[in-house]
């Protein structure tokens, strides 16, 4: 049987909340519950619920779930039994042996989920809280590996491990060759990990340990992913979007909701990641890594270049597609096209139903060009940029589409009309006014007062480089 995609949001079925080793790390520590046992009915409405969702990948996880052992069986019976294709046992895989994996697999099992922390058994060990577990993990992945189990691998680099992520792919292709996909996760400061900071990485050093372990996956044939668990795409996978769980569920566009990109409120973006072209399919890093780390190794590997500025079109990172006279049906194609995780729609005006359109394809920011004499009159473009606003907020993170002003200013004395333009466009949620203008400097005192006023806007006074259709 083929594996489950690896890159999907899995569903998590939790038979135990006991464990049989003390992870420094843990987020669902055993000391948080008061009692670690989940009922028979428990788990039965879980997988019922599961069964609805239609998701083809169950995950069985704890606690250690291989500590029962009857449930687990027949846990993994009626989950294949009700059509579920994918069963993976999330584990440290220390009890198991050749007898309890041959179980496994006549039960239906059809991946092991194995937690190998480090190939250093001193690292291993130190991040299990347990003496012996590295010897016991690799003999539990050969005994899934030898009764026809699928295993992926996943690491939890922490800072005392963030440097080995090449030697880890290494040791991966020279012991256990049979293993073809590694989940790349690290500490999350959550659970025991919550206050003790020692723990996190630093990203600023993790990152080219990712580069340089992807390079030796590669070399390998093994296929490393970033999870919703691992780290924003700029730390090492700027390069690998289609490795990135983020990344990949935000790939349908348009006003939905995936869920790496929502997070649950788990993550955020922070200053450098305001005009980072990857926003779109990032949902950040986690809250507090920003405030115990200063966000150190989160770096815009490119900025978003706005359509009116030289070079936007050959900005690697964004697709720009130009509509002078507003979208027709060749924009509509071309946007549907469009690959980038940033692409800009630059147009001068909007019809009835544009916002709906807007909304449900990959378009990740909105530009609308005006003169600043016509801003009265187009009060078609207006509605819809404030219909797309209102459907956007229904949206999350970085899944809104943002809308973005250019507004040509031609003559003196029009001081009034930018006074009254920014305060429209903070009405209508956009994320930033420009104002083209030749000469800029006329309007710099006036911009500084705007910013003021309106700090959720970014205000820019510019001369225009490039012009719509032109």
């Amino acid at each position: 049987m083929r594996p489950a995609n690896p890159n999907r949001t899995r569903g998590i079925l939790r038979l135990t909340l006991a464990c049989n080793e003390r992870c420094v790390f843990c987020n669902e520590p055993t000391e948080r519950y008061d009692r670690t046992a989940v009922s028979s009915e428990s788990v039965a409405q879980q997988l019922e619920a599961f069964v609805h969702t239609r998701q083809d990948t169950l995950t069985i996880s704890g606690g250690e779930p291989t500590l029962a052992r009857e449930r687990l069986l027949r846990l993994i019976r009626d989950a294949r039994h009700q059509a579920i294709p994918f069963v993976v046992l999330q584990s440290n895989a220390v009890l198991i042996d050749d007898t309890y994996a041959r179980e496994l697999a006549d039960a239906g099992l059809t991946e092991g989920f194995v937690s190998l922390l480090s190939h250093e058994p001193r690292l291993h060990d130190a991040l299990m809280g347990r003496p012996g577990a590295h010897a016991a993990c690799l003999a539990g992945i050969d005994a899934l590996i030898n009764a026809g189990v699928a295993v992926t691998l996943n690491p939890v680099f922490a800072r005392s491990t963030q440097t080995t992520v090449p030697d880890y792919m290494d040791f991966v292709a020279r012991r256990l060759p049979e293993v073809r996909s590694i989940s790349v996760s690290v500490v999350q400061p959550h659970g025991r990990a919550e206050d003790q900071a020692d723990l996190l990485p630093d990203y600023d050093e993790l990152g080219p340990a990712i580069r340089a372990g992807l390079a030796r996956a590669d070399h390998h044939g093994l296929r490393a992913i970033n999870p919703y668990c691992g780290v924003p795409p700029c730390v090492g996978w700027e390069g690998h979007l289609d490795r990135c769980t983020d990344a990949l569920e935000a790939l349908g566009g348009g006003l939905g909701a995936p869920p790496g990109i929502v997070n649950e409120g788990q993550k955020s973006h922070g200053p450098p990641c305001r005009n980072c072209t990857l926003r779109p399919r990032c949902g950040g890093a986690w809250h507090a890594y920003w405030r115990l780390r200063q966000g150190r190794g989160i770096e815009a590997p490119s900025q978003r270049l706005a359509p009116w500025r030289n070079h936007s079109q050959e900005t690697p990172g964004q697709d720009v597609i130009s509509a002078p006279d507003g979208p027709n049906a060749a924009t509509w194609e071309a946007l549907d096209a469009a690959v980038a995780p940033t692409v800009w729609l630059w147009t001068d005006r909007l019809v009835h139903g544009d916002a709906e359109r807007v909304g449900r394809s990959p378009c990740t920011d909105l530009a609308l060009d005006l003169p600043m004499r016509r801003l009265t009159g187009a009060r078609q473009t207006l509605r819809e940029a404030r219909r797309l606003a209102r459907l956007s907020s229904t949206a999350l993170g970085a899944i809104r589409t943002r809308l973005h002003l250019a507004l040509r200013a031609s003559a003196a004395g029009e001081e009034a009309r930018w006074v009254s333009a920014v305060a429209l466009a903070a009405t209508l949620g956009a994320a930033s006014v420009y104002l083209l203008v030749t000469p800029p400097e006329r309007y710099a005192a006036l911009v500084a007062d705007l910013d003021a006023q309106h700090p959720g806007l970014l205000l820019e006074v510019s001369p225009p480089e490039r012009h719509l259709g032109g």
